[in-house]
């Protein structure tokens, strides 16, 4: 069982993601299920073969972690909806087609890939300067022991207007049309997911690409110096292109010896646990 989950589950659960969206009709609500229908999938395989089983959380967390992350992806979709208005009235909106009469595979695979690029370099910068990982409230995403699949989209709610800028930067600059915004949007969503999991991936050729568990764990380590590495969420070969990609597993995630409780998490921004040890805490110190 954990051979089949460590060599196909990535290329199957993106596939899988991909064809109960296109059944359900497409569109933003199927997205919606799509993405707690592959949560709970996720979640029951990391209960029943976690590759951390001394990570293993409770039902009751685990689904809060999925309400939180179901609510900060909605957030994000209405933020993107709100730049693409904004783009539109500044006039700075693609000329209509500009990328409209490609297939849509190619859109979606422009879509995804060049997405992931941007967000790659926006969150290489986050870790880079210490202003801005204050002001993105990025240490929240970070600071979370166990890592779970769930926690794919649960951070402060000052880095979801990042979030969601990628795709609507791409998508005003090169004007596709708007299904292959949503299936990129999807997929991006689905891998996302599956890279924070507590769960062996590592299929063959596809892990030279896209991102994995493995890979993004390390991003997530509580040794600082692994955590600067893995910045791509989604297509770690921009990492490996632009030399920072970091081999090898992490021993455990986090910012600091213990997981912060909501409260600090949520003023974060503004100070960070004494036992933190950031990009913030290391330039205070």
């Amino acid at each position: 069982m954990n051979r089949i989950i460590e060599l196909g589950l990535h290329p199957v659960a993106l596939a899988g993601s991909l064809l109960l969206f296109l059944a359900l009709g497409g569109g933003p609500l199927a997205v919606l299920v799509t993405f707690f229908v592959l949560q709970g999938a996720l979640l029951v395989l990391q209960r029943l073969v976690p590759e951390r089983p001394d990570w293993r959380m409770g039902i009751g967390e685990s689904l809060l972690l999925v309400a939180t992350a179901a609510i900060f992806t909605v957030a994000i979709g209405v933020i993107a909806t709100l730049q693409d208005e904004g783009w539109a009235l500044l006039g700075l909106a693609a000329p209509a087609g500009r990328i409209a009469g490609w297939p849509i595979t190619a859109q979606v695979i422009a879509l995804f890939f060049g997405a992931d690029l941007i967000y790659y370099w926006i969150h290489r910068a986050i870790h880079r300067w210490p202003w801005l990982w204050r002001v993105s409230g990025h240490g929240v995403h970070h600071a979370f022991h166990r890592l779970h699949a769930a926690h794919a989209g649960v951070t402060h709610p000052f880095e979801l207007v990042l979030l969601a800028l990628p795709m609507s930067l791409l998508a005003m600059l090169t004007g596709p049309v708007p299904e292959a915004v949503i299936v990129a949007t999807l997929l991006l969503l689905s891998n996302v997911m599956l890279a924070h999991c507590n769960l062996r991936m590592a299929t063959p050729l596809l892990k030279w690409v896209l991102t994995t568990s493995e890979q993004h764990r390390r991003h997530h380590s509580s040794v600082f110096e692994e955590s600067n590495s893995n910045y791509a969420c989604n297509a770690i070969l921009w990492d490996r292109l632009f030399g920072t990609y970091g081999g090898g597993t992490s021993a455990q995630t986090g910012i600091g010896p213990r997981q912060p409780g909501v409260v600090e998490l949520l003023r974060m921004p503004f100070r960070e646990p004494d036992d933190a040890e950031t990009v913030s805490s290391r330039r205070r110190g």
